[in-house]
């Protein structure tokens, strides 16, 4: 992502959020939603040596979002996937750059995310309240000028409210990259996401594990100026009954693209809004997205 120092214009911290899944309540069937959906241009340029100041630099980083849950793909019902009709969420996240002496080309970003939604039913009931707060920490080198690197341990903490929280502790490990040619500059990233056991309202399950990428392709015409377009995957396994052994949640996957736009407003803030739809899938809704990012470096 492109840091914001005296010579270098802003760009966005590593955004280690997954996807808000309002997923986990044991009344509230899974919904979709692909981990790192939210990566858009410039996602992992990150400074390196002298570029980063002795006291580090610290971001504010907002995502917002409104997601339509109601459809599955092939314009079937979602019934047996999800009870959500649509959810509106914002999600916080504070970011702080830093570096260790002595360690010249290897950058360090330790960040955590607070977020609140609002998920409407489909029997036109709604809840609201915080979602799983998360933490995480992000370690990055540059092998050539125009190449960053970036290794990620993420964890999700089921805190949030009982019938938005994940109530399971998961982890994410991913690897990250960054590549820029002229005004051309791609984003990319493979990980995987080991999901603890759900145990919520007397349910106990054993989850299956969550593989994912994204990949971001922008071009910069001017600084308000500057598409992108993006692909986005997730692959979920099977979740059994701890007990019994019956799968209680089948196996899920999803391809979905996004359409939008980069702005950059001013040195230390930047916009980014994007129109994320699936392509296809099975056993999940079918992603239908408004989403706007907005950065503050301070």
């Amino acid at each position: 992502m492109r840091f914001i120092l005296k010579k270098f214009s802003l760009g966005i911290a590593v955004v280690s959020l997954s996807a808000i899944c309002l997923s986990a309540a044991a009344k509230m069937a899974e919904a979709g939603g692909i981990p790192y959906v939210v990566i858009a241009p410039h996602e992992y340029q990150l400074p390196v040596g002298d570029d980063i100041p002795e006291k580090g630099q610290t971001l504010l980083l907002s995502y917002n979002f409104f997601r339509d849950d109601s459809q599955g793909f092939k314009g079937k019902d979602t019934n047996g996937h999800s009870s959500v009709r649509n959810t509106v969420a914002t999600v916080n996240k504070l970011a702080h750059i830093f570096k260790i002496d002595g360690i010249d080309n290897v950058g360090f970003l330790w960040e955590a995310v607070a977020g609140y939604a609002n998920a409407t039913m489909k029997d036109d009931n709604s809840v609201s309240g915080m979602l799983d707060p998360q933490t995480g920490l992000v370690v990055w080198t540059k092998p050539t000028k125009n190449w960053v690197t970036c290794l990620e341990y993420w964890m999700h903490i089921p805190f949030g409210d009982n019938e938005l929280s994940a109530h399971s502790w998961d982890h994410d490990f991913t690897f990250m990259t960054n590549y820029v040619l002229g005004n051309f500059t791609f984003d990319g990233d493979v990980g995987y996401k080991v999901r603890g056991d759900y145990k919520h309202g007397g349910e106990h399950r054993k989850q299956k594990d969550t593989v994912f990428a994204n990949v971001v392709f922008a071009y910069k015409f001017m600084n308000q100026v500057e598409p992108f377009v993006k692909l986005d995957y997730q692959s979920t396994g099977n979740s059994e009954d701890k007990d019994t052994g019956d799968i209680v949640v089948h196996s899920n996957n999803e391809l979905a693209y996004g359409v939008g736009n980069q702005f950059q407003i001013t040195k230390r803030l930047s916009f980014a809004a994007w129109y994320e739809q699936g392509i296809t899938g099975k056993n999940t809704t079918k992603t239908k997205a408004g989403m706007f990012r907005a950065i503050w470096s301070f």
